[in-house]
């Protein structure tokens, strides 16, 4: 069947069987993606999937089902299995099924030109971005090269006359190598995303990738102490993205955020203003609307150091008597909702980093944190990771400096930013959304070191 003819047979035989309000949530996505190792297609691979979430009140309890086919037999298993479910489901908490907003963004995220590209384009590309690291550095050998197209239909319909569709595309280059001499050993990485094909240069990608591997090269490690610090845009995102639930209102409602009972209060300097974006043109994290129907919009959760608002999805919103902010999304169809960011991101300033540096004077460049799951406490804000990046003096690099951890606090540090760079970057760390940040420049931070 087609998806708009199942959609309409499965809403009008729940209402018929005694559901007084349902939903249907419908995803497909495709993929396509080719790993590349010394020249050849060591992975290549494409698959397809449609999943349906069907949710109905039933005796006045939710009841769900799932599917991944839409076919006649499908509309009877899911009105079947929704009614099961409904009998022994013990509800906590009355979900609601949502009537629309009043106005959806016109928004469109799909490029015609990337299905036309044919395997044998993105292999060549995948080799492309092999050959950029390869050819430019001779320390230089690949971990890994990967490229990946995606493509993701979504379409919500409902009892309440709801009917929302949306389909996106894009690709994802991700390039990481290895960096050998005389028994020192780095890596470095570059990763890519957009929907715009004329705009990816592959070879580029991977001299990035290997340049990052090879300046680290010769680094050590520096005495302990406090130092001014400069966080390269990537890691200040990565930060951002560990962090980014203390901004969301259903962890501040649970104590899980020290955020809670401050808002309008001053919460970091006076340059920080940070957005979550869901309308911010190409960026991958834009969508017209949420997992519950709820029309995305433009937030300002902290306006020039002063914390403004919340995201919130349906349940989180009405716990605080306010309204969604267009921030309740499923991870998959299988999935419950939660609050998710869009593009969440810290505005950008108008100084370069060769500015910044400059300004810095002495001081610290990071480059590169790991450990974040294990050395970051996503509610006290605490964290302690190990970090690479480059000893600066008279605002040049001098040196490349290794085997140091930085401590810190995630609320501190908001208070601590005293200059914030113009070179905006966005990352997709996971199922939280897409983080952004420039180069941030932090007054002290703690580094361990010998």
């Amino acid at each position: 069947m087609q998806r708009e003819a199942f959609q309409k047979e499965l809403l009008q035989r729940a209402l018929k069987e005694g559901f007084t309000d349902c939903e249907i949530y419908y995803e497909a996505t495709k993929t396509f993606e080719v790993l590349v190792l010394e020249g050849e297609i060591s992975q290549y691979e494409t698959s397809s999937q449609i999943g349906i979430c069907f949710r109905g009140v039933y005796q006045n309890k939710m009841g769900y089902a799932y599917a991944t086919a839409l076919e006649e037999d499908t509309v009877n298993y899911c009105l079947h299995q929704a009614k099961e479910n409904a009998k022994i489901i013990e509800e906590a908490e009355k979900e609601m099924i949502f009537e629309g907003s009043s106005f959806y963004p016109e928004m469109d995220n799909y490029n015609p030109a990337l299905e036309k590209l044919s395997p044998k384009e993105k292999m060549a590309a995948a080799k492309a971005m092999e050959q950029g690291a390869l050819q430019e550095y001779d320390q230089v050998s690949i971990d890994y090269c990967v490229l990946r197209t995606m493509e993701k239909t979504i379409a919500i319909a409902n009892s309440k006359g709801l009917s929302l569709f949306h389909r996106k595309n894009g690709i994802a280059a991700s390039v990481s190598t290895i960096a050998q001499q005389n028994g020192d050993v780095k890596t470095g990485s570059e990763d890519w995303r957009s929907n715009d094909w004329s705009a990816f240069s592959p070879k580029e990608i991977g001299r990035r990738a290997g340049q990052k591997a090879v300046s680290h090269l010769g680094a050590y490690s520096l005495e302990s102490g406090e130092y001014k610090v400069l966080l390269e845009n990537h890691v200040a995102a990565e930060l951002l993205a560990v962090f980014a639930g203390v901004f969301y209102g259903e962890n501040v409602q649970k104590g899980f955020s020290l955020l809670k009972g401050k808002l309008k209060e001053k919460i970091a300097s006076s340059k920080v203003t940070l957005k979550d974006d869901g309308l911010l043109e190409k960026a991958t994290g834009s969508v017209p609307f949420d997992s519950e129907g709820v029309a995305v919009r433009n937030k300002v959760l902290i306006e020039n150091g002063r914390l403004e608002s919340f995201l919130y999805n349906l349940k989180s919103a009405a716990k605080d008597h306010t309204t969604s902010t267009g921030n309740g999304f499923k991870g998959s169809y299988k999935d419950t909702v939660k609050t998710r960011c869009t593009n969440l991101y810290i505005q950008p300033g108008g100084k370069t980093p060769r500015t910044l540096m400059a300004q810095l004077g002495e001081g610290l460049l990071i480059t590169d944190i790991t450990g974040l799951h294990a050395g970051a406490n996503a509610i006290s804000g605490d964290f302690s990771l190990s970090a690479e990046g480059f000893w600066i003096e008279r605002g040049q690099i001098v040196r490349s400096v290794e085997q140091i951890t930085i401590g810190g606090n995630f609320y501190t540090m908001l208070k601590s930013i005293e200059e914030v760079g113009n070179d905006l970057k966005f990352i997709a760390p996971g199922a939280n959304g897409t983080m952004g940040a420039p180069m941030l420049m932090i007054k002290r931070l703690s580094v361990a070191g010998i």
